[in-house]
């Protein structure tokens, strides 16, 4: 955390668990001006800390009731494997996580779909037709314990 004051991070808290703020809010709570609650977060922003805004959507309430926890891992690690198989998963709107990991499993993907039905469709005509997949290991999950966007810093 380079050149980054302590007002600053704390705005990055407030801003993090609602973007939406209220900016007589931040004021009263950061004890600074509207226009400097203004010029922080132009400055988060063009820094990079604040990349971008969103509203989380409960899954469930627009038909997506099924999450599954995909592992694969690829025949090899060769740079155009890896860079023809990022692409095209960056390309699914089904993923709305990917990471590349160390272990046994190359990537771990969180895919929402509708269904079962759906997540077969998805291996069979999406996720499966891109080369070079050696391992396909899929979890379903249950239910959530924890989903959060918060970070602790």
């Amino acid at each position: 955390m380079e050149n980054i004051t302590e007002q600053e991070l704390e705005l990055l808290r407030i801003l993090q668990k609602n973007s939406r703020f209220d900016i007589s809010e931040l004021t009263e709570r950061l004890n600074i001006s509207r226009t400097s609650v203004y010029d922080k977060i132009k400055k988060l922003e063009n820094e990079g800390y604040i990349t971008h805004y969103a509203a989380l959507i409960d899954p469930k309430k627009v038909g997506l009731n099924f999450t599954v926890i995909v592992n694969v891992s690829l025949i090899s690690q060769r740079y155009d494997y890896v860079e023809e198989f990022t692409k095209h998963v960056a390309s699914l709107s089904e993923v709305v996580e990917g990471y590349v990991t160390a272990g046994i499993f190359d990537y771990v993907l969180k895919v929402v779909v509708k269904d079962p039905e759906a997540f077969n469709e998805f291996i069979a005509k999406k996720l499966s037709v891109v080369p070079n997949i050696s391992k396909v290991q899929s979890t379903f999950v249950m239910s959530y314990i924890k989903q959060s966007t918060v970070l602790s810093f």
